[in-house]
């Protein structure tokens, strides 16, 4: 355990210093962007998104702790506000509020810090207690009942999870290819797992082959794995995960573990419908056909 601890910061180290596989150059935010958030499913308790940012309303004190602002500014957030706003609640700790703000951003944390230091605009919860739990997925997909492991990775919310039997189970921000047709939507599988694995298509900053840990191989030379998050676009087509989070994923995921990539959650169930005669997904479909006809 203490060498994978050991090892997780050494490459979080070399990510950071050096980008991995697919970096891109930093970006910066501007007031009043629009929010590339697709509308979410009805089954989801996830919060609704809004195309432009309104005001905070005023609370009454008293008003039950249930009813909390879901809606979404840009603006500056400064260490002062998380520190006043960790004092009043306990699960709100400024890591903790760090954590939601680079889910929402799709960021890594540490440049986060950096915007928050510098005075950079971010999109930043009304109410922070509304994102304590968020995740722009659903939790639940009754469609892929039948399906033991499923990745799911959604382009425009800059978020990947994976299921089992159609339930949650992880899930985290992602980049994903500059342009629209790097990173291709479609149903894959799992082809390669390599924890060390090294880029033979691109290089880091110094021209040698870029480090890709924990890196799963789902289509030609696109591969999930472990990189720098500077926005949810950095990437050359390769999906790029929190340096945390992509030991996980890499563990939980086999060979043949089926992938779906869409732009957008509006597309899932479309996408389901259509490849319901797919083996890659429904194998156990398959069998019962593939049965019936024998």
């Amino acid at each position: 355990m203490c060498c994978a601890n050991v090892r997780t910061m050494v490459l979080g180290a070399l990510i950071l210093l050096l980008g991995a596989g697919c970096g891109s150059s930093r970006p910066v935010a501007h007031w009043d962007d629009p929010y590339r958030y697709a509308r979410q499913r009805a089954v989801s308790p996830a919060p609704a998104r809004v195309s432009r940012p309104e005001p905070a309303p005023v609370r009454p004190k008293h008003e039950s702790a249930a009813v909390l602002d879901t809606g979404l500014r840009t603006r500056v957030i400064t260490d002062r506000e998380i520190q006043r706003v960790s004092a009043k609640d306990p699960d709100l700790s400024p890591s903790v509020i760090r954590h939601i703000l680079s889910r929402i951003n799709a960021k890594a944390a540490y440049y986060i810090e950096d915007d928050i230091r510098d005075g950079r605009p971010l999109i930043v919860p009304n109410d922070l207690r509304a994102y304590k739990k968020w995740s722009p997925l659903d939790p639940y997909i009754p469609e892929l009942g039948e399906v033991p492991k499923f990745i799911l990775l959604v382009k425009d919310e800059y978020f990947l999870g994976w299921y089992e039997e159609g339930r949650l189970v992880g899930d985290s921000h992602i980049c994903v290819g500059k342009k629209d047709g790097w990173t291709r939507p479609g149903v894959y599988t799992v082809k390669e797992k390599d924890a060390d694995h090294i880029s033979r298509s691109y290089t880091n900053a110094y021209g040698e082959p870029a480090p890709m840990p924990w890196a799963l191989r789902i289509y030609e030379h696109v591969w999930i794995h472990a990189g720098d998050i500077t926005q949810g676009n950095c990437s050359r087509g390769c999906i790029n995960l929190p340096v945390f989070v992509a030991p996980k994923l890499f563990a939980w995921a086999e060979k043949g573990t089926a992938v779906m990539i869409v732009d957008s959650l509006d597309d899932v169930e479309p996408e389901l419908a259509r490849n319901r005669s797919n083996c890659l997904l429904f194998a156990r479909s398959c069998r019962m056909r593939q049965a019936m006809l024998d």
